[in-house]
């Protein structure tokens, strides 16, 4: 099924439009087209018990449709591949903020797996493009800063640091990365999805679990900090049975899953977003505001929100496999410290 949808992703246009371009789909789940797979890939993801109920694939078809088209659709807003090199490093704003050093930066892509495993895979490969994601991070400090002709010292400044480096959905080509890039975000929506589930029969759960608590110290005739009254403690155990008695059928209702997992996709702007903001950084990381006569830099971030994710930096990379540092010999290194 990953397959299927990498393809799907890198034929978008063609794909979707042979969607709309069917006839009404029956309730059959042979998987024979586009539309099926995608179906079927969702709740092999999301929980595979709703293939028991009628029309199941009928209803979830519009629905993934609609998040494979903002998916593609805010992939495609991600601004083209910057080059990460350690000559980059000095040329380039963008690379020059993201990264403290040019060795940070080989480290960064060096450590990666899926880099290796990539580059290991396709010998002829000079380069591999990727999605590098960051956290931004903003701290105030005393530094010094040029205002007229003077340097004035203790001035409070913004320093923005990137951490938390991460490269993701590693291919051949740009377009071959925006692809991976799209599976990606789709894949962290379904387990959103997957979360979502897991989380409400965690609060179930939680909820018996302090239910039966009261009723053991109600049955005992005393609170355990001894100044609740019964009929607070009673109070409480009513609420909980409230609760439980709405959210325990909800729970085990196929229905319901099913019309979760419809609402998710229906709606994947509410989990699924990105947009381009732009800062003023000096050589050194200090975020400018224009009023003061430091020189820097316009720095592009592309900002991308997945569901449950927190806010991350992402841009599109492409990294040359000449700076791909040597494997380092885990083995041989503990060797060596135990020798020490």
């Amino acid at each position: 099924m990953a397959s299927f949808l990498q393809e799907m992703f890198l034929r978008f246009g063609e794909a979707i439009n042979a969607w709309d371009d069917e006839e009404e789909e029956t309730t059959e789940t042979s998987c024979r087209g586009t539309p099926e797979l995608a179906v079927e890939h969702v709740v092999d993801e999301t929980y595979s018990r709703l293939r028991f109920l009628s029309g199941y694939s009928r209803r979830l078809r519009e629905p993934v449709a609609t998040t494979l088209r903002h998916i593609d659709g805010l992939v495609e807003e991600v601004p083209g591949a910057i080059l990460c090199s350690r000559s980059a490093f000095s040329e380039d704003p963008r690379v020059n903020a993201f990264f403290a050093d040019p060795d940070h930066l080989q480290k960064v892509f060096s450590r990666s797996a899926e880099v290796r495993e990539l580059l290991d895979a396709e010998p002829d490969a000079e380069e591999c493009w990727a999605l590098l994601c960051m956290r931004k991070e903003e701290h105030r400090r005393l530094g010094m800063s040029l205002i007229g002709d003077a340097v004035r010292k203790e001035v409070m400044q913004t320093a923005v640091n990137f951490v938390d480096h991460q490269v993701l959905s590693p291919a051949t080509s740009e377009v071959g990365a925006r692809s991976s890039l799209k599976c990606c975000i789709f894949s962290g929506l379904l387990a959103y999805i997957r979360k979502q589930a897991r989380d409400e029969k965690i609060r179930v759960i939680e909820a018996e679990n302090r239910r039966d608590l009261l009723v053991a110290r109600l049955h005992r005739s005393v609170s355990e900090n001894g100044s609740e009254s019964r009929a607070e403690v009673q109070r409480e155990i009513d609420e909980i049975e409230k609760v439980l008695a709405r959210e325990i059928p909800r729970l085990a209702s196929l229905e319901s899953r099913l019309e979760r997992t419809v609402d998710v996709l229906e709606n994947p702007a509410r989990y699924v977003s990105g947009h381009l903001i732009s800062i003023h950084l000096s050589r050194l990381g200090i975020k400018l505001d224009g009023n003061g006569t430091d020189t820097g830099n316009e720095v592009p971030l592309f900002e991308i929100r997945v569901a449950g994710q927190g806010v991350r930096i992402g841009a599109l990379v492409r990294f040359p496999r000449a700076e791909l540092l040597p494997q380092q010999d885990l083995a041989r290194k503990a060797d060596l410290f135990l020798t020490l």
